[in-house]
Parts: structure tokens; C-alpha cells; sequence
């Protein structure tokens, strides 16, 4: 799995996206902690309200439980707001112990000690009723004797109440300290699942954003590498919508240039300028490359050297432009009349060469005639609609028949030529008849 960025969105907006995208853990980490905070004041908060709802009445127990410790203090208490206060302090200590009852129901111990509390407070209520109906005339010794019993009771009750009051307090520490540590873990828990996230989001999006960036870049460079590499015609394709596709294109429109510019050299070097046939040079080279290839697989090349006759006198008479007309109008019937494969070279001047591979004497030959009989068959239409009659000279060697190099096999093909100009122009002459005798009878 990873992130996907649109195709139309740039890099800067993917580093924009990215940036964002990795600030989302800070906010939710942060998020988080908020939460827990305010989860952990709210649970203390609780956890305060319930030992509230046990310590506040065991103290108001306590409180009342010391006021009524000056009964066993006093001689004789007064009737009337004594005995109303005692009322109503029996009333709140009754209530709060009910309450203290229902607060610990399921907790043995802690019911255990309120029913305790209980049991005395029953026993110190008897002995409070006994000294408020207490008269004058009844003995000061027995009044005494229940001053000391509810001296003793109470400081019981008391040494209970407190006693329960330490365990509450205790177990209220207690249970702060395991709640603390629980929202401490819990808080580890959060920070952890988060800190997790956020390496996992991290990590896909810095693949997918290297992926954005590297696999570009991969393809550029290696339209950069094959383009040293001379492949003018290769080309970048990418189907996203930024600075990289910005820089493809601008890539295939280097390449374009470069690649037309290629191919002007290319023609300039290779191909004559008023022709469009092989130049001189390309002459050369091409009928190296057969000779050799010849060496290699034997078989035979031929050579036809082709002149126009009285080229000169045509120019002289209509002028160079026609002459140049003369010379692409051959160069042009020279490629439609020899055989597929067969390459066609100005030599110079009025002067042509055709290479022809695999090609025998008579193949040859049969070439060069069905040539001559086109040249004089299609005469040369001015721009002034003037037709200009042509004839050709043709000269023709074999190797290895004629010669046994390149350079000879060029002589040998020249010198043919040559003697079918001297025995009279428009004809066909082999090399091996260079002693005057022509092989093809003229027009």
C-alpha cells in the first residue's frame, strides 16, 4: 500500500501535502494527551467523590461523637437546648450511619467495622437517655457510674470511628496510586498507537513521495543515457503533470532538435546537395563495404559508371539551370530503373556510379542497357515546356572478374566508360571488351 498522488499535482504541492501529512500525528498526539489528561482529572474527580460519600458522614459521626463526650464531662446536664441538641445529634449520627451501612455493602471489613459503630452508638444512646431522665432525687453515685460508662463507650466508639476513618483515607491512597498508574498506561498505550501511526504514515509517504521524485528522475536519466548513447529518436513519456513532465518535455523537444539537426548532417555529409542521390564520399564507402562483404561470403559486385553525353554543349545551349534539371532527372530515373537494393551515387559532374551487390556481368549489363534506353527515352521538359533529348555513356565491371580491389574495380569501370565514349556515346561498354569492340549496337 502506498500514497497516491494525483497526476496533476506538482512537487511542491506534494511536499506541501507531505509536510501536512506528517504534522497530523503531532495534532493527534497532542489530541490525544488532552484527552487523557482530561479522562484522568475526571476519574480522580469521581474516585474523589466516592471517598467523599464515606469519609464525609464517618466525619460528622466523629463530630457529633466528640460534642456529646460533654455529658460524661458535666455534673448535671440542663434540660431543654442540651436535650434538643442531643435529639438531633442522635437523628444525624442514626442517618449518617444508614448511609455508612449502604456505602460499604460487599465490603466485609469496612461493614463489619460500621455495624461495630453501630452496636456502641446503640449502647451510648441508652446511657445518654438514662443521665437526660436522670432527677435530682436519684443517687449521685449512680448518675456518676453512667457518666464513666459513657465516657468509655464513646472513647470506643471514637477509637473505632477513627480507626475506619485511617483505613478509608488509606485505602483512598491506595486506590489513587493504582488509578494513577492505570491512566499512566493507558496514556503509554495512546502515545505508542500514535507514535506507531506515525511511523507508518511516515514511512508510506516518504515511499511514495521518493517514488514521485526517483522513478521521474530514473526515466530521465535514462532517456539522458540513451540519447549519449546516440538514439536521436528516443523520447520520455510521463504521465504526470509537473516540474518533471515540464522537464520531459522540454527533454523530447532537445531531442526533436537534435534528431532533424542529425538528419540535415546527415544528408549534408552523405548525400549530394542538387541529386539527393550518395555523394563522392558515401561512394567510397559504400563500395568498400561491398568489396569486404564480398571477401567475406563470396559473390560478385558490380560497378556502372553512367556520363550524359555533351553535357557541357547542353549547358552552353540552355543554360546551368537546365543542366541541373539533366542531372536530377537522371539521378531520379537512375533509382527507379536499377534493382531494389542497388545504390546510387553522383561520381562528379555529369558523372554517375551505381554499386550494384550480387550482381554478374550479364545482371550488370542488363541494368546499364534497360538505363541507357530510359535516358534516351524520356527527354528533359524545360520549364518553358522545351524538350531537351539526352543520351548516356555507360562503362561496366565485375569484381573479382575485372579487378581485384575497390580502386581497380573503379579504373576498370571508368575505363569502360571511357571507350564507350570513344566508340561513339550512347552504349553500353563491359570492361573485358576495352579493346575497341562494343557490346551494344548504338541507336
Amino acid at each position: 500500500m502506498s500514497l497516491r498522488f494525483a497526476p496533476q499535482s506538482s512537487l511542491h504541492q506534494r511536499l506541501r501535502i507531505g509536510l501536512g501529512t506528517m504534522l497530523m500525528p503531532l495534532l493527534m498526539l497532542a489530541w490525544g494527551a488532552l484527552v487523557a489528561f482530561e479522562g484522568a482529572l475526571d476519574s480522580f474527580e469521581h474516585q474523589e467523590s466516592i471517598s467523599r460519600e464515606a469519609l464525609f458522614p464517618l466525619a460528622e459521626v466523629e463530630g457529633e461523637l466528640l460534642e456529646l463526650s460533654g455529658l460524661a464531662i458535666h455534673a448535671q446536664p440542663t434540660h431543654g437546648m442540651t436535650l434538643r441538641n442531643y435529639r438531633r445529634k442522635k437523628l444525624v449520627i442514626k442517618s449518617q450511619l444508614v448511609l455508612l451501612l449502604d456505602y460499604f455493602q460487599g465490603q466485609s471489613t469496612e461493614l463489619s467495622a460500621v455495624q461495630e459503630i453501630q452496636r456502641q452508638w446503640r449502647e451510648i444512646a441508652q446511657l445518654c437517655q438514662q443521665i437526660f431522665d436522670a432527677t435530682e432525687a436519684q443517687q449521685e453515685a449512680k448518675l456518676a457510674k453512667a457518666k464513666t460508662q459513657l465516657s468509655q463507650q464513646l472513647q470506643k466508639i471514637l477509637n473505632n470511628t477513627q480507626e475506619l476513618n485511617y483505613r478509608l483515607i488509606a485505602f483512598q491512597n491506595e486506590a489513587n496510586v493504582e488509578h494513577a498508574k492505570a491512566v499512566r498506561a493507558q496514556v503509554r498505550r495512546l502515545v505508542a498507537i500514535i507514535s506507531l501511526f506515525a511511523l507508518v504514515l511516515a514511512g508510506l509517504f516518504a515511499f511514495s513521495l521518493s517514488r514521485s521524485i526517483t522513478v521521474p528522475l530514473r526515466t530521465l536519466a535514462q532517456g539522458v543515457e540513451q540519447l549519449g548513447q546516440g538514439a536521436l529518436d528516443h523520447r520520455i513519456t510521463l504521465t504526470t503533470q509537473d516540474e518533471f513532465s515540464h522537464l520531459a518535455d522540454t527533454f523530447n523537444l532537445m531531442a526533436s532538435q537534435l534528431e532533424q539537426s542529425q538528419q540535415d548532417l546527415y544528408r549534408l555529409a552523405t548525400l549530394d546537395g542538387l541529386t539527393e542521390v550518395y555523394n563522392r564520399r558515401e561512394f567510397n564507402r559504400w563500395l568498400m563495404v561491398e568489396i569486404e562483404r564480398s571477401q567475406r561470403n563470396p559473390h560478385p559486385v558490380s560497378l556502372i559508371m553512367v556520363d550524359i553525353d555533351h553535357f557541357k554543349a547542353l549547358n552552353d545551349t540552355y543554360g546551368h539551370q537546365a543542366g541541373d534539371l539533366a542531372l536530377c532527372e537522371v539521378a531520379q530515373l537512375l533509382q527507379r530503373e536499377v534493382r531494389p537494393g542497388d545504390i546510387v551515387c553522383r561520381y562528379g559532374g555529369e558523372e554517375f556510379a551505381v554499386i550494384l551487390p550480387k550482381a554478374t556481368m550479364t545482371d550488370s549489363q542488363a541494368v546499364a542497357e534497360r538505363v541507357r534506353l530510359a535516358i534516351v527515352e524520356q527527354p528533359v521538359i524545360l520549364p518553358s515546356l522545351e524538350p531537351i533529348e539526352m543520351t548516356a555513356s555507360l562503362g561496366v565491371a565485375t569484381y573479382p572478374d575485372h579487378a581485384d580491389t575497390k580502386e581497380h574495380l573503379s579504373k576498370q569501370a571508368d575505363q569502360a566508360l571511357y571507350t564507350a565514349k570513344h566508340l561513339g556515346r550512347n552504349r553500353v561498354q563491359s570492361a573485358q571488351q576495352n579493346d575497341g569492340v562494343a557490346s551494344q549496337a548504338t541507336i
